[in-house]
């Protein structure tokens, strides 16, 4: 193609700065979270992108979610891969599916839970990044054997307050939250 377009210098870095990265289907680091019935693997981290973006992929048994939460630094989007989930969006619900892209800004409460009969997907990104170190740190790794770690009970929750804190994140439950 021979665009008239003003373009620069062969010698600019523009042409030949490869500083992107791939991460392929089977790579990142898999952590599990409620008992594995969430498995998260983070597929960019804010130290591959400068701090600009993570990306995490997720698969979620039906029935369970994360628990509504709001960030303080991070906005985060959803791009749901298979099935169907439930999202909290303030003081709102709505059911988002295969297809479907949500986006939550920071300071929102939010959460999301698996209303689909099987496993559901999604992908989940911040921006910027930070949030993903939080499941790097506190989610367990797959034992081997397939053996599932317990569920994350209120004292679970609990111990990690200060992590939370830390994380800028803000768990934020209501009885009423699924209905």
């Amino acid at each position: 193609m021979n665009l008239d377009l003003p373009l620069p210098d062969k010698s600019d870095p523009v042409w030949s700065a490869a500083n992107g990265f791939v991460v392929r289907s089977s790579e990142g680091i898999t952590k599990l979270i409620n008992g594995g019935q969430e498995t998260f693997t983070v597929k960019a981290t804010g130290e591959q992108t400068d701090g600009k973006l993570s990306l995490m992929e997720g698969e979620v048994s039906p029935g369970f979610g994360n628990l509504p939460h709001a960030h303080g630094v991070e906005d985060e989007a959803f791009y749901i891969v298979s099935g169907e989930f439930r999202f909290i969006n303030g003081n709102q619900t709505f059911d988002a599916a295969a297809g479907d892209f949500i986006y939550i800004p920071r300071g929102t409460r939010h959460g999301f839970k698996n209303i689909s009969t099987e496993p559901s997907r999604l992908l989940v990104f911040y921006s910027p990044a930070g949030a993903e170190e939080f499941f790097l740190k506190y989610g367990e790794d797959p034992d081997p054997s397939g053996k599932l770690p317990p569920h994350w009970s209120e004292e679970k929750f609990s111990s990690l307050a200060d992590a939370l804190t830390a994380h800028h994140m803000i768990l934020l439950p209501d009885s009423n939250d699924w209905k």
